[in-house]
């Protein structure tokens, strides 16, 4: 009897069977869940909210670094208590202790990204009836690309103008510096600074910065990131060896916050102990924003075996290549009231580098364009004196622009073609 072989077959799939899909795909799929996509959106609104509530507290520049560029952010229960007292009228001593960690605007920011553009991978296929959705979504990603680079590029700097003076300088009015200056000629000076942060590493630490590019030996005794300073009473004693603090007496003072109607910057302040480069003691000396703003400037002069330096806290300064001279300012107001009208500075704006010489006038909502910088009436000198111009460089400027129109054609195209699909049916 003849027996048939038996043959191992193997069975194959159909040609039209799609293949399961591969790990890859599969976390795509996750993570372009709409379901995180809300929960994301949930909890950008509950950081926005903290963030607005912890500005009555913080500057809103230590905000912005705390709770929207920071990965992570540990927000204090008290803001939950303010919470809780402004809109359930719990009692001002309610006070819940510690803090909840939260995930930061970073962290936000790049979590939507990556699902925004999961869901396009996986969901969201090109075709003419998805154009509206592609095009929103497009936009959404140009406006956090803006985000991005103004966060990371941007510089806002303001210059000083006093009417028939000129400058070649900008100043950040959120960093200071420790500056030595010594005359060269007319024209020229010889500068040196110490930089804030190492000015409040050193208060922190008690070492002294001791740099050999810098005339004398720099002791920290007290740094202050906002501060007052008042007359000092005749029964008071020196608050210094040296210079303005014989004088006068630095009061610490809070922080601002993002809603002080009062101050809009800190005004910093420190009192630094001065050794010569032989060990000669130089004494102590205050220095503050306060010396530069309020009151009629006067150096501090410094003698060291360098030769005589001017010693004094400022905003952080940049130097351009240019020269802006102020040939007249106008404030302009309403008839019968305060309300500002105009500021308009007519300036005269030089720079050799590049072979321009030329007058021109920077208005409210007019501003001037320069070197890639923009320059705005910001406001005017007390006694209208002089201007202060915002120097801005933003290089993603256009982006929140581009993004607004996009995502406007975004849904119009998107309910434009509903409308049509609509009318087509009910036809």
């Amino acid at each position: 009897m003849s027996q048939t072989p038996l043959h191992a077959e193997i069975e194959r799939p159909p040609a039209n069977r799609k293949p399961a899909p591969g790990a890859a795909l599969a976390t795509l799929k996750i993570l372009a869940s709409l379901k995180i996509t809300v929960v994301l959106f949930a909890l950008s609104i509950i950081l926005v909210f903290y963030g607005t509530l912890a500005q009555k507290e913080q500057d809103i520049w230590d905000v912005v670094n705390e709770y929207f560029w920071s990965w992570f952010v540990f927000i204090p229960n008290r803001l939950t208590s303010m919470f809780l007292q402004i809109f359930f009228g719990m009692p001002t001593s309610f006070n819940i202790p510690g803090s909840i960690p939260f995930p930061g605007g970073k962290l936000i920011f790049w979590a939507i990204a990556v699902n925004l553009l999961a869901a396009h991978a996986t969901r969201l296929r090109v075709s003419w009836e998805r154009s509206g959705v592609l095009l929103i979504h497009g936009g959404l990603i140009l406006m956090m690309l803006g985000e991005f680079l103004t966060r990371e590029f941007a510089v806002e700097n303001t210059m000083t103008l006093i009417t028939g003076g000129k400058s070649s300088f900008v100043e950040s009015n959120r960093h200071v510096e420790l500056a030595f200056l010594q005359p060269k000629d007319s024209a020229t000076d010889h500068v040196l600074v110490v930089p804030g942060p190492m000015l409040e590493a050193a208060a922190k630490s008690g070492k002294p910065i001791d740099d050999p590019r810098l005339p004398c030996t720099v002791t920290v005794k007290q740094y202050y990131h906002n501060c007052d300073l008042k007359d000092r009473l005749k029964d008071e004693p020196p608050y210094t060896t040296h210079g303005e603090g014989k004088d006068l007496t630095m009061l610490e003072r809070p922080r601002i916050n993002g809603v002080d109607p009062d101050q809009k910057v800190n005004m910093p302040g420190a009192l630094v102990q001065l050794t010569d480069r032989d060990g000669t003691d130089l004494g102590t000396w205050l220095v503050s924003i306060w010396l530069q703003q309020t009151r009629t400037p006067r150096p501090q002069k410094l003698i060291t075996k360098a030769g005589e330096q001017l010693v004094s806290l400022r905003f952080q300064r940049t130097y351009k290549p240019y020269t802006i001279t102020l040939e007249e300012f106008r404030h302009e107001v309403y008839p019968g009231t305060t309300k500002p009208r105009n500021f308009q500075s007519d300036i005269r704006l030089e720079d050799p580098e590049i072979g321009v010489d030329r007058p021109t006038t920077i208005r409210m909502n007019e501003p001037m364009r320069h070197r890639g910088e923009t320059f705005y009436q910001h406001q005017a000198l007390a006694g209208d004196s002089g201007s202060v111009l915002q120097v801005v460089r933003n290089p993603g400027w256009l982006l929140p622009y581009l993004s607004c129109a996009v995502v406007s054609l975004g849904m119009l195209t998107h309910f434009g073609i509903n409308l049509s699909r609509y009318l087509r049916r009910m036809a």
